[in-house]
Formats: structure tokens, C-alpha cells, sequence
């Protein structure tokens, strides 16, 4: 007796493949993730929360925080991520004006938290600062050329010996009205100087030296018009220019004062002082290329530029680059 082999039926559960019939692998059991897969999704959604978050605060580097931190962490007007790190240092280095067209929200962000004055106050402040500064570095230089600070009364032109003069003539009045200027007589030098004018419509000295007194009691409108009649009767009064020029930086007048300075180095160039003024003024002015300008010129008369100076001018060249 035979026995039929019996076919095996097929397990209808069994995938097979749908070519060729053959029952596919079952599926492999999954092997346990590893402890960085676990983590690298937590890692990226903590990352994103973490740049999300920097549009919400700005950063403050430079200063001490009320924790006594050296960094202060603020919140932001509104979501962005312009100006998320501030350095306060940096801003506060540059004019309000500059600063605050370059880091507007930076200069916001430390005037709400008290890191940095307002606009005004800052400014004058930077300003006032920068002025003594000038003075000191002005006065540096003329110290390596060997001059002693002079009374303003140095610089007043003409002789104050009067004998043998006649009373009524125009260098009498000069030299009475500079002898009145010496002693503090400020009201008698003008009217001296005046009726030297009057004597003498053409006489540059007694203009410049009513101008002088008009600084010193602080008319500086009645100044500058007196050194401008000054150089207009003697275009060489080189000191006329200076002067102007001193008044002008003074008010904060920059074009005036260096063109005022230019003149009086172009009719003597050996004016290093001058230079050193216009270069300040430039400065000022945030024209740093003429500053340097300047800064050469003095070095190639053989004369030292106070380090001070030089590395303010070098600082702020660095910024506006």
C-alpha cells in the first residue's frame, strides 16, 4: 500500500512574495535603541527652544549685573534677533549719535536698564570729557615745543610804551588800551582799542586786541567779528585765523574752525600747534583720514604726538571701520 505523500498546505497567514511565491522573513525584532538616539531628539528640541528664546533677550556684556554678574540678561520689546549680544563697552566708546544709528536697540536696551545715560546726557558728558581731553593733549605738545601757558594777555599786539608818542595817535590808544587789558581793566582796553581803530580804520593790531578782551569777558559774537576785520585788513594776521578758529572749535562750529585753521597754516606752515587742532577738530568731526592728515604732517616736523591722542584717533578709526 502506498502512501500519498500529502502536499502541505500552504499557511494562509504566511506572507509571501507576490512574484514568486516564496514566504518572506518575518519581520526582525527591533534591537534596543542606544543612549544618544534616546537623547538626540530631546538635544534638537531643547537647542530649538534655546534659539527661540534668544529673540526674547538681549545679552549685556560689559557690565555687572545686580547679582554681581558680569553680564546682565534683558528682555527684548518685541521678537528678533537684531542686537541679541550687547556689549556695552563698545557702545559707550562711540558718540550717542553714532552709537545709536549702529546699535538702536542696544542703546535701548541700556538706557532702560540704567547701564547708560540718555541721549543728552551721554552726549554732553562724551563731549565734555573729550574737550578736557583735547586740552591736555594741546598742551602736551606745546610743552615739547619749550612754551610756557601764557596769560591771554601775552598774545596782545604792540608796544605799551607810549612815550614820545602823540596822545591822539592810533598806536597811543593801542598801547593804553593793552596796559588796561594787563590790569584787569577790560571796559578802559575796549575803549582804548576803539578810539584806535577810529584814529586808524586799517589798523589790524587794535582789532585783534579788542577781540582778545571780548574773549576774555566772554562776547564772543563781538570777538569773531573783531578777528574777522582783522584778517580783512591784513590777510597774513595768521594769529587773527587762530583765534577765530579757537572760538569757532569752542561752539562746536567744525567747518568754520578748520577753515579758519587751514588759513593760518597755509601762511605759515610751521604752525605744528595748529595742525594739532585741526586734527582734533576733524576728529570730532568723525573725519579720521583728515586727522591723520595732520598727525603726519606733525611727525614729519620732527615733532612727537602725544601717545594719548593717538591711540583715541586709532580707536575711533578702528570703529568706523
Amino acid at each position: 500500500m502506498k502512501w500519498k505523500r500529502s502536499k502541505k498546505q500552504p499557511n494562509s497567514k504566511v506572507a509571501r512574495c507576490p512574484h514568486c511565491g516564496k514566504p518572506l522573513e518575518a519581520d526582525k525584532a527591533e534591537k534596543p535603541k542606544k543612549w544618544y538616539e534616546k537623547t538626540s531628539v530631546t538635544l534638537c528640541m531643547a537647542a530649538g527652544l534655546a534659539v527661540i528664546g534668544l529673540g526674547f533677550i538681549h545679552i549685556i556684556t560689559g557690565v555687572v549685573s545686580p547679582f554681581q554678574l558680569p553680564f546682565d540678561v534683558v528682555r527684548k520689546e518685541s521678537f528678533g534677533y537684531r542686537e541679541t549680544f550687547v556689549n556695552a563697552e563698545q557702545i559707550k566708546a562711540l558718540r550717542y549719535t553714532a552709537a545709536k544709528i549702529k546699535y538702536p536697540l542696544g542703546c535701548k536696551a541700556l538706557q532702560r536698564t540704567g547701564y547708560m545715560e540718555s541721549g543728552k546726557v551721554f552726549e554732553t558728558r562724551e563731549a565734555n570729557r573729550l574737550k578736557d581731553d583735547m586740552k591736555k593733549w594741546q598742551a602736551q605738545l606745546e610743552k615739547t615745543l619749550g612754551r610756557q601757558s601764557r596769560r591771554w594777555q601775552d598774545r596782545l599786539v604792540g608796544q605799551t610804551d607810549s612815550a614820545g608818542m602823540d596822545p591822539e595817535d592810533a598806536n597811543a590808544y593801542n598801547a593804553r588800551g593793552i596796559i588796561s587789558a594787563e590790569k584787569g581793566q577790560y571796559e578802559s582796553a575796549i575803549s582804548n582799542f576803539t578810539r584806535a581803530s577810529q584814529r586808524d580804520p586799517v589798523f589790524a593790531d587794535a582789532y585783534f586786541n579788542r577781540g582778545l578782551v571780548y574773549v576774555a569777558i566772554g562776547q564772543l559774537g563781538q570777538a569773531i567779528a573783531d578777528f574777522g576785520r582783522a584778517v580783512e585788513i591784513k590777510a597774513t594776521f595768521a594769529r587773527g585765523y587762530i583765534e577765530r578758529g579757537l572760538i569757532h572749535a569752542g561752539m562746536d562750529r567744525h567747518e568754520q574752525a578748520v577753515a579758519d585753521f587751514t588759513k593760518a597754516v597755509e601762511i605759515d606752515p610751521a604752525l605744528s600747534e595748529i595742525y594739532l587742532r585741526r586734527s582734533l577738530v576733524c576728529c570730532t568731526m568723525g573725519k579720521y583720514d583728515q586727522a591723520w592728515n595732520d598727525v603726519h604732517k606733525i611727525e614729519s616736523l620732527g615733532l612727537n604726538v602725544p601717545t594719548g591722542y593717538l591711540a583715541y584717533l586709532r580707536a575711533a578709526s578702528e570703529r568706523q571701520k
